[in-house]
């Protein structure tokens, strides 16, 4: 029997989650000649046919679904034996390159990186800001080993865990005259002048919402990518903005901004820590994760004392 090789299994997983040997050549960094005949191999070596081709991509029969569980968990598999091995020696150690996206960047990051790298000098990092859609392509084509998102996306091949909780906030400059740690019911407010992420960005479709059901009135909007920016602009003006209280966590108890919790309407702001399902996180992956998941526990019971 002529065996199955890893880089056969790579392509078919990544073939069967992107529906498409294009895409899937173009995540595995291969080209797409390259793909099909690896799998057309496969197919030959098991005497099945996994995938049928059509125009409009690919649909997997039902022998290429069971296939599909089987290739993820022998994937799986190799995965664990190697981290296994590269922490045999006990040191934390190696290179870990991890996706953020930029609340969690500015509110998290000045307070917890530094700690984190003079705890583990061996640990070489590799950091990616970006918004949560971009960073689950980057998971998907294996460029980080995982990324901190707002919103998970909806794909059979990553892995989803709730990270931590966080709350959306009305964030603003003490021109506006807000009491700051109050909480406030949006559709009781007059219209603001609201500073918003571009149309790419999920908070912005969840924002537009609740302008177009007049929970949020608005009276101008401003568009804006950089939180950063959005932050420090409303500081100084009478405009405000709304982001997880996560991005403003280096503010806590500042006089320069006001910081009330959304209680009316609901915006969703949960955090989730998104990996491809068939590389589970190495010990560097997961000692970062917890940690800087216990920053950002710790910021919310500061907010809440």
């Amino acid at each position: 029997m002529i065996p199955i090789t890893i880089r056969q299994l790579q392509y078919y997983v990544a073939t069967y989650e992107e529906a498409s040997f294009t895409k899937a050549a173009e995540r595995e960094h291969c080209s797409q000649p390259a793909l099909s005949a690896q799998i057309g191999n496969l197919e030959k070596t098991l005497n099945r046919v996994l995938l049928e081709r059509s125009a409009n991509g690919v649909t997997p029969t039902a022998a290429g679904q069971r296939f599909y569980r089987h290739a993820v968990a022998i994937l799986r598999s190799v995965t664990l034996a190697q981290i296994e091995m590269a922490e045999a020696s006990g040191d934390i150690a190696g290179q870990l390159r991890v996706g953020l996206i930029p609340s969690v960047v500015r509110g998290l990051l000045p307070s917890f990186l530094p700690r984190f790298t003079e705890s583990y000098p061996m640990v070489e990092i590799r950091l990616i800001q970006g918004f949560s859609d971009t960073l689950a392509e980057s998971v998907l084509t294996q460029d980080i080993e995982f990324a901190v998102v707002l919103e998970p996306p909806r794909h059979e091949g990553i892995e989803i865990t709730k990270f931590a909780d966080d709350r959306m906030v009305l964030i603003s400059g003490p021109a506006l005259g807000f009491a700051g740690g109050e909480s406030l019911r949006l559709p009781d407010l007059p219209p603001l002048d609201l500073v918003v992420p571009s149309p790419n960005h999920i908070l912005r479709k969840n924002i537009e919402r609740h302008i177009w059901t007049r929970e949020i009135h608005v009276r101008r909007i401003l568009e804006m990518d950089s939180v950063h920016g959005m932050i420090d602009f409303v500081g100084s003006s009478r405009w405000a903005t709304i982001l997880p209280l996560t991005a403003v966590a280096c503010d806590l108890g500042s006089d320069r901004l006001c910081i009330n919790p959304i209680i009316e309407p609901h915006l969703p702001a949960d955090l989730y820590l998104i990996n491809l399902r068939q590389h589970p996180l190495s010990a560097i992956a997961r000692l970062y994760a917890e940690e800087l998941r216990g920053q950002a526990s710790a910021i919310h019971e500061r907010a809440a004392s």
